[in-house]
């Protein structure tokens, strides 16, 4: 088979971060089989994410909660996908729903993790060996590299997203933005990651330009809260759209983020990118350490995500100190 008619199909059902970091596994793909098509099933959460990915020719989205929920929901999509004779589909978010999704559009060989359930692991036909202490041990990027392993070459590849015929400058002014301004991403959907408000009115407090609070229903709370104590912010809380956010942290000073998918997202548009982890084991797989615009501080929490006891915190203080040190133009 030559490589002009090898078709991959990605399918990454996960959340933000977890679609972020497939990236470079569709990049080594495209560097490998250079007239290959490749694409990509996303969640309809997040279908606007694999747009940024140079490689990605064609875009899926898989609503998983509504429209293709159940049989139904497989033959609905399958019925508005428009290709035919899959080579590869590469399964990165293992599930049973990605492996029966992947036998219904055809796809000749099928590269995955066990789901765990032994009637639908039968139809892998590349089974990728679970091994948790590999998982753990490495940076989310390069472990996806892996699934490639029985398919073509592959290197460790920076994680890179790149939308493309964006009216930025639109945006920006749609928001108001300053010209200089630091985003703060303080929440996650996992009470144990998330910055504590009192971190946040001292870093705001502390930061010299404006501070855009993003996030979702936490985020819209302590935004709130801040207004009431009469502390100035720009709060963009719940008021953007992915393309909107992504545009918004690319044109940052500086993004300062929890363990949640605007990490990844600033980073892999090369912005200087202060993540806050609470979990030091989950530093290796989840944070780009040997970036230089990266830096992670790390704290220490005990206990469950709505029941725990901060063993060590990451304090506004070390965030500006931080902050001061990526570079001098920051004027921090």
């Amino acid at each position: 088979m030559s490589d002009k008619r090898k078709k991959f199909a990605i399918i990454s059902l996960g959340f933000l971060g977890d679609t972020l970091l497939v990236e470079p596994l569709c990049q080594n793909i495209k560097n490998s089989f250079p007239d290959s098509k490749i694409v990509f099933i996303v969640s309809e959460n997040f279908a606007d994410v694999p747009l940024g990915f140079e490689a990605v020719d064609k875009v899926y989205s898989y609503d998983k909660r509504g429209l293709n929920g159940g049989i139904l929901g497989y033959l609905n999509f399958c019925k508005n996908f428009d290709e035919e004779k899959i080579d590869y589909a590469i399964i990165t978010h293992p599930h049973e729903r990605s492996i029966l999704l992947a036998k219904m559009i055809g796809a000749k060989k099928i590269v995955s993790l066990p789901s765990g359930n032994a009637l639908v692991d039968f139809l892998i036909t590349d089974k990728r060996k679970y091994i948790e202490s590999d998982i753990r041990s490495t940076f989310k990027p390069d472990y996806n590299n892996g699934y490639l392993k029985n398919i073509c070459r592959f290197q460790c590849l920076p994680v890179n997203y790149n939308l493309k015929n964006v009216d930025e400058k639109s945006i920006l002014n749609k928001f108001l933005l300053p010209e200089q301004y630091i985003v703060l991403s303080p929440t996650s959907k996992d009470l144990i990651k998330d910055w504590t408000y009192t971190n946040i009115k001292q870093f705001i407090l502390g930061a010299r330009m404006p501070v855009v609070l993003i996030g979702t229903g936490k985020a819209k709370e302590f935004a709130m809260q801040l207004q009431s104590e009469n502390i100035e912010l720009i709060d963009l809380s719940m008021r953007t759209t992915l393309i909107e956010l992504s545009i918004i942290i690319k044109n940052s000073t500086c993004c300062v983020s929890v363990d949640t998918g605007t990490f990844h997202l600033a980073y892999a548009q090369k912005v200087n990118t202060i993540g806050i982890f609470y979990r030091e084991k989950m530093v290796t797989e989840w944070a780009p350490v040997h970036l230089d615009y990266v830096k992670v501080l790390v704290g220490e929490r005990q206990g469950e995500k709505d029941d725990f006891s901060t063993v060590k915190d990451v304090g506004a203080d070390e965030v500006l100190a931080q902050l001061a040190q990526f570079d001098s133009k920051l004027h921090i």
